[in-house]
């Protein structure tokens, strides 16, 4: 066979597998940008106000805001989208191995329960709860509060 015709043939082997692999290649994850301001007063939020939306956490800067955003909560989260920010999302895998929480089991910790997926990741939790909700936090994870007990 031609040398020129075994290059040629080679070249477009290697063409075709770079493509084939960079088509499979994993898209990058989006950027997260949390949400820092009132989507109805535009104001710095205050994390201890919030509304919970199908999943969804939307924070605001004062009680007042409240109603409006139970109000109309699409509407808050359009402001929200159209800012480019991300919603934080209510906890639903474990922030150890990944899987689904199991609401029975958890770890509570400064006013804050994190879900687990079985008992083995409630000591796992424990160790460093502080960075496991650090970490949940960064990937736009909001987490329940402890339920107040009853007197």
């Amino acid at each position: 066979m031609n040398t020129a015709f075994l290059r040629t043939a080679a070249l477009i082997a290697l063409i075709a597998v770079a493509t084939a692999m960079a088509a499979e290649a994993p898209a990058a994850a989006p950027a997260i940008t949390l949400q820092t301001t009132c989507p109805v007063m535009g104001g710095p939020i205050n994390r201890k106000l919030y509304v919970d939306h199908e999943g969804q956490r939307i924070y605001v800067c004062c009680a007042g805001c409240i109603d409006a955003v139970k109000k109309d909560p699409a509407k808050a989260l359009r402001t929200l989208a159209d800012a480019g920010v991300t919603v934080a999302k209510l906890q639903t895998t474990c922030p150890v191995m990944g899987g689904p929480i199991n609401r029975k089991l958890y770890v509570d910790h400064e006013g804050q329960r994190i879900y687990v997926c079985c008992a083995g990741c409630i000591d796992a939790v424990k160790k460093d709860p502080a960075a496991h909700i650090k970490a949940m936090e960064a990937k736009g994870v909001a987490l329940e509060a402890v339920p107040p007990t009853a007197p």
